[in-house]
């Protein structure tokens, strides 16, 4: 946990802030469209449609943050960053460099899947995002390294993330936790 705050902390006034904001207009968009929040369903709902959308703006806000390196690079080859990595790296860049690429990705596949409830829409989501951000990366003059093991382990994570959203469903546990376990 220490690692996720010391890789993070910059970002964190940022992303307090747009919590705020993405609660603030999902909330007056709800009242000004006449949705009541007037039963149980619509609250999940609701939170879910947050969640998510505070997710994308946290990877957007993580995985576009300029840093001091001054070139465009691109790795194309599959697996090979990931297995340079494990070979050579120290175990806070392996957690810095695989571990945090999946975690990005598991609450996006979980609300992805919990929303849709169509798997290979969410899988196919999580590449399609994960690969525009890598491409964004390239593009845009932020300093970053577009690499194809990043759409891997992201694709990785998302998937992890739908197979929790299945388990959540399965198991009722979403709307168990919301309901304190009373039942309808």
């Amino acid at each position: 946990m220490i690692e996720l705050y010391h890789a993070f902390a910059p970002l964190i006034p940022v992303f307090f802030l747009l919590f705020i904001g993405i609660v603030t207009v999902f909330l007056v968009l709800n009242k000004t469209t006449g949705h009541e929040l007037n039963s149980l369903k619509r609250k999940i709902h609701l939170l879910l449609y947050i969640g998510f959308t505070v997710n994308i703006a946290g990877m957007l806000l993580v995985t576009l943050m300029p840093t001091d390196y001054p070139d465009r690079m691109v790795q194309l080859i599959p697996f090979l960053s990931i297995i340079e990595t494990l070979e050579y790296a120290t175990p806070r860049a392996i957690f810095n460099s695989i571990v945090l690429n999946v975690i990005l990705f598991i609450p996006f596949g979980f609300f992805t899947y919990i929303l849709t409830r169509r798997p290979l829409f969410t899988i196919s989501l999580a590449i399609t995002v994960s690969f525009t951000i890598e491409v964004l990366q390239y593009v845009l003059p932020i300093g970053r390294i577009s690499n194809i093991d990043d759409v891997i382990l992201n694709t990785a994570g998302g998937i992890i993330g739908m197979l929790c959203g299945m388990l959540a469903l399965k198991t009722q546990i979403v709307y168990n936790i919301l309901t304190k376990g009373k039942g309808k």
